[in-house]
This record gives structure tokens, sequence and C-alpha cells, in this order.
């Protein structure tokens, strides 16, 4: 080994510049390679999900329980806004046991309708027996859409007391199912004066109906 090293004392004598230079050369070569190597080496790009703007606008929608006569008595979900006729469209319209005519004088279908509310309709036969009277036969009474029949008039016809049906005498101011009924057990009746007679309804009663009755 020592030998070796003396061997190549010469040649590293006589050349021990160009040998400087190569080195410096590799060094510099390596340095050059590896930033080379840094600034073209290949990044990681992380994909930054942008959020989609939407236009979507949430619509207001409103619960109405529709029942009675109709062909699918149900709770309907509708838009906020919506009239009596979108949901009676929903519904199936009126079924065969309605009263068309009274549903026509009574309700109006352009009517805007509230959340959670209750829409019934009657019967023909509710209407007839007495189930539902004119006063309460339907949440959404709308009394100027009756046709024909003005204010004065209604306010001048008498119902007579001899042949009224239960529902009509309901309609009487104090005049409850019950009182009805006894009005119609204890006909006939000559006056007006034969109702307190018969003790059928006291005296404040009598006042309240007195001038709507006649016989």
């Amino acid at each position: 080994m020592q030998g070796l090293i003396e061997s190549l004392k010469p040649i590293w004598e006589k050349y021990k510049i160009e040998f400087f230079l190569i080195s410096t050369a590799l060094v510099i070569s390596l340095i050059s390679g590896i930033i080379f190597i840094n600034n073209h080496a290949p990044t990681e790009e992380t994909d930054i999900l942008e959020p989609v703007k939407t236009d979507y606008v949430r619509e207001n929608k409103i619960i109405v329980d529709l029942s009675g006569a109709v062909e699918k008595p149900d709770v309907y979900e509708i838009s906020s806004g919506a009239r009596l006729k979108d949901v009676l469209i929903l519904a199936g319209d009126l079924s065969a046991e309605a009263d068309r005519q009274f549903f026509a004088r009574n309700f109006n279908l352009a009517r805007r309708l509230n959340d959670q509310e209750k829409v019934y309709i009657p019967s023909s036969e509710e209407i007839e027996n007495g189930t539902m009277n004119e006063n309460n036969r339907t949440l959404i009474i709308n009394q100027s859409q009756i046709a024909g029949v003005s204010t004065e008039n209604a306010q001048n016809s008498k119902i007579n007391v001899n042949s009224a049906s239960m529902s009509e005498l309901d309609s009487l101011p104090g005049i409850g199912k019950v009182t009805a009924q006894k009005i119609i057990q204890n006909r006939p009746y000559e006056s007006t004066e034969d109702l307190l007679n018969k003790k059928i309804v006291g005296k404040s009663v009598f006042e309240k109906i007195k001038e709507l009755i006649q016989f």
C-alpha cells in the first residue's frame, strides 16, 4: 500500500492542477444537478374545491287539512299563497255526496289558504238533517257569495215555527238543537206568546226571536 502511494506521487505532482480543476468541475456539476432536479421535480397540486354557487331558493310550503265530501280527503302540502281551488284539485274535486249548490253559495274558490288550516266540505245529508246549520256549516263560509239575496231581504225573512225544519230553527239566535227539538215536539203554535206559555223559551231568548218568527 505504501509502495502504491509512493508510485503515485510523481503523477500527482505532475497533474495536481488538472486533478484540482476536474474535482472542482465535478463538484460544481453535482451541485448544479441537484439544483436542477429540485427546480424541475413534479410538485403535488392540491385541488381546492370551491363550493358551487346555486340560485336555489326553497319554496315556502303550507299544510292544509281537507276533509268531508271530497274524492280524496287528506292532509295536503301546498305552496304558500295557494287558493282553495288548488287544494280541491289535488283532492280530486267534490264527491257525489257534496251539495254543489250549497258549495257554490258558501265557498270562495279564490280564497288564499293558511298554514294548519282545516277545511271541511259538508255533505247533502249533513245539510238536510241539520248537522251543519247556516252559521257553522263551514269554517270558510263567505256570505258575500250568496247570490240574489240582499242583506235587507235576509233580515226581513221570517221563520215559520209551525213548519220550519230543525236546521232553520237552530239558526235563530239563542235556539240550539235541544230547543229546536222542543219547538217541533210542541207544535202547533197560534202566537209568539205560546212559546212562553208552553215554556219552550225564556224571556231573554223570546225577545231575540220574536221579530224573526211567524205562524
